[in-house]
């Protein structure tokens, strides 16, 4: 079985936990070895082909058919690879991925095609334009259309893109899983500790009485950075307490943000393994977003960071499905102009990092579960 990437950019804590982490999983669930055939652009191949073999030693690194408007033609890259090792499922994470794969069912070469969908495509492109080409804006709808209704299985990530499939593109089948982003593997076995948390807010500077809020992620449009700017803005000028921490690379809007604010606004940038020691200083994990398409079905693999490093979150009205689920476990926020900004108790942060490990952990039974749904469509 193959699971395969196509114009996903390669970063490697996301590639990691949502790609990597998930061929370990199924391959541990089906005890056999799931080859990754990842398409990158003739560019990336050199400097990022070390880095996914590093991590996930069963993989293939292949090149796209260059040009964006051309990425159609990589599926015959992809059947060339199946008559020579003969899969017959094919996991795709992405439309583009699904759509070479659908091409290769047709040519007779592999039976069944999983769609991953981690985002809506036709949302994103239209709203933010994350791919900037002519012909894949002017198809777009097609090409997630063709993959929603034709692939033979489907991962969402989140219920709220379900509701999407149905509204844009008439779905009405129930032959799909719901499996939100999921935990690094490499966080399993983090524990919270209260003495270390504090110890932690003083070698940062910070002391018992500041109120921390903590923004991990990047400033690409559809983060909605002006729109968080906006909405703090009072907050940071009410209470000289209340902290903000962007755990994100340096950027001019950042910059600016400590101009004004120097003795609230705090910048750290750190690697993967250092991220959780740094966000369970905070009280609130923040991800406030505009009310556009691609955030109402977005599953932003930082909620459930910021759960299991003991953070309540402060999140927007209809931001995928986590909305609705602060509201049902009682972890956070949503935000308003009039809440009111106090310090994380830590039985509260007990209880998120349960509330993370539970719902967002591979190995819960409640993603186990999903898994195994998905698991029992594939041909062998």
């Amino acid at each position: 079985m193959l699971y395969i990437t196509l114009l996903d950019q390669f970063h490697p804590g996301i590639y990691k936990s949502q790609v990597i982490d998930v061929c370990e999983h199924l391959n541990k669930s089906l005890n056999k070895k799931i080859t990754l055939v990842a398409f990158l652009s003739i560019r990336e191949i050199k400097t990022e082909r070390p880095k996914i073999k590093a991590i996930y030693s069963n993989s293939i690194v292949l090149p796209a058919f260059p040009g964006l408007k051309n990425f159609e033609y990589t599926a015959i890259f992809l059947a060339l690879y199946c008559l020579i090792k003969r899969p017959r499922t094919i996991i795709c994470r992405n439309a583009f991925a699904t759509t070479i794969a659908l091409k290769v069912r047709k040519w007779k070469l592999i039976d069944t095609v999983i769609y991953d969908a981690r985002s809506a495509l036709h949302a994103e492109i239209k709203e933010y334009d994350v791919f900037p080409n002519d012909y894949l804006r002017n198809n777009i709808f097609d090409i997630e259309n063709n993959a929603t209704l034709f692939s033979d299985y489907r991962m969402a990530v989140s219920q709220q893109l379900v509701n999407y499939w149905k509204q844009h593109y008439n779905y009405a089948s129930d032959k799909h899983v719901v499996i939100n982003c999921t935990l690094n593997s490499e966080y399993t076995n983090f524990k919270i500790d209260e003495n270390a948390i504090q110890f932690k807010r003083a070698e940062l500077g910070f002391n018992k009485d500041d109120i921390i809020l903590i923004y991990s992620g990047s400033t690409s449009p559809w983060q909605s950075f002006q729109l968080m700017y906006q909405s703090f803005k009072p907050f940071l000028l009410a209470d000289k307490n209340i902290k903000f921490i962007f755990l994100s690379k340096k950027t001019n809007e950042i910059d600016n943000l400590i101009n004004e604010f120097p003795n609230q606004i705090s910048n750290y940038y750190v690697s993967e393994s250092e991220l959780l020691n740094y966000l369970q200083i905070g009280d609130y994990g923040v991800m406030i977003r505009q009310q556009s398409d691609t955030n109402k079905v977005a599953a932003p693999v930082k909620f459930p960071e910021y759960l299991l490093a003991s953070l309540n979150v402060i999140v927007s009205e209809n931001l995928g499905d986590y909305t609705e689920f602060v509201k049902a476990n009682n972890c956070g926020l949503i935000f308003s102009e009039s809440m009111k900004l106090l310090n994380t108790p830590f039985n509260t942060r007990l209880s998120n990092h349960y509330l993370a490990a539970s719902n967002f952990n591979k190995n819960s039974e409640k993603i186990k579960t999903n898994y195994q749904k998905v698991l029992s469509k594939i041909i062998e």
